[in-house]
């Protein structure tokens, strides 16, 4: 039906609704174009768009871990991000080239003796860069009295305005010099390799720790028949001993009888008198006594002896126990050293089952994502407003 061939009515009708449609529509745009343009605008700001950026560049031995697009950090805050990440050529000093950006007002943190650290970020291999702040060696410019540090770029407004060139020992216009500045790095291995370092150490450490038990088994055998030896030696002595002091009683009425005789003997107006004992008597008498006092101080120094013999028996067992107790405890901390091992690695290998977890989820939520974003076309499909965008072309007829 054509325009034409409506009545008045239905055409202002018609007309009303086709300017509430354009209504419509450019409101929609004018949101649609407000909510895209704030969403560039508020990305920018939190992605740094806006923002000044300091080029800077180091050598490190591994790219491992590392992609273009991660963040820096500096005292755990991103300040910057990897912009190129290269292999350098056969023969060069270096192996990998990294050029990366620090941002906005990070950029006075950065001192001539400002470094790069790769620091590990996971158990899967992952790595980051972090930037060190100027002075973080105790060299400051606040007194001046240990080294004098300037900072590597000088800001005038939103802008580099000069750069520090070492070769030159001061500044240059930045805009004519357009170079990365050179950071030294301190390259660390990943928590991966550190791992399997240390499992390696452990594998090779094993046979040395059976070694060691299998001697501290022998030791304990020696020291076995040593104390069983000992106690034969002890047992052979104690008759020696008994038949000692048997010949020390033995000899004390004969002593005490000799010096009863002697004392009368001393006394030329004694029981006999000197007529009974005459010169050579007298003189016999004193080498018998001598010799009974030799024999007396040699079996005084046997007695002793035998003491004496007995305290080394008692040593040398206190000293064998004190071996004893030594090798137990050294053999105990060995047992914990290794549990506390077994423990780490149990440790690790449930922080390794927690990221795989993690990835996990994060395939179902990017799983859900799509399903939800299918669902959202299907709905405008379905809409009356986009209904037409969508429909199919009907099937060609067959041709004759």
């Amino acid at each position: 039906m054509a325009l034409q061939d409506l009545t008045p009515q239905l055409r202002t009708r018609l007309g009303r609704v086709e300017r509430t449609v354009g209504v419509f529509v450019i409101v929609a745009t004018v949101l649609l174009l407000s909510g895209f343009s704030y969403y560039i605008y508020h990305t920018a700001q939190r992605k740094g768009w806006l923002e000044v950026k300091a080029p800077f560049f180091t050598y490190v031995d591994s790219a491992a871990g590392l992609k273009e697009g991660d963040a820096v950090r500096m005292l755990g805050f991103p300040v910057g991000e990897i912009q190129r990440i290269t292999a350098e050529d056969p023969g060069k000093d270096y192996d990998v080239y990294v050029e990366f950006t620090v941002k906005g007002d990070y950029i006075g943190y950065m001192w001539t003796d400002s470094r790069v650290r790769v620091v590990s970020a996971d158990f899967l291999g992952g790595r980051y860069l972090e930037v060190m702040k100027g002075g973080w060696n105790g060299y400051t410019n606040a007194n001046g009295t240990k080294k004098n540090l300037n900072a590597i770029y000088k800001l005038d407004g939103k802008r580099i305005s000069e750069v520090w060139v070492d070769t030159q020992g001061g500044y240059t216009n930045f805009a004519d010099y357009r170079k990365p500045y050179w950071l030294l790095a301190d390259e660390t291995p990943a928590l991966s390799k550190r791992a399997e370092n240390l499992l390696a150490q452990a594998e090779a450490a094993l046979p040395n720790l059976l070694g060691l038990t299998n001697q501290v088994a022998a030791l304990l055998a020696t020291t076995t028949r040593t104390i069983t030896n000992l106690d034969a030696r002890v047992a052979e002595l104690k008759p020696i001993m008994s038949n000692a002091n048997q010949l020390v009683a033995s000899f004390h009425p004969v002593s005490t009888n000799l010096h009863r005789i002697s004392a009368n003997l001393t006394n030329p107006a004694g029981s006999l008198g000197t007529w009974l004992l005459p010169t050579n008597l007298n003189a016999s008498a004193e080498q018998t006594l001598l010799s009974v006092r030799t024999t007396l101080a040699e079996a005084r120094t046997t007695f002793s002896n035998a003491n004496q013999m007995l305290t080394d028996t008692r040593k040398l067992l206190n000293t064998a126990d004190g071996t004893i107790a030594r090798t137990d405890t050294n053999i105990t901390m060995l047992a914990l050293n290794l549990d506390r091992s077994l423990s780490n690695l149990a440790n690790l290998t449930s922080n390794l089952n927690a990221q795989v977890e993690a990835n996990t989820n994060l395939v179902s939520e990017v799983s859900s994502a799509i399903v939800h974003t299918d669902q959202l076309v299907q709905g405008l499909k379905h809409h009356w407003l986009l209904r037409s965008a969508f429909k199919e072309k009907p099937p060609a007829k067959p041709t004759k």
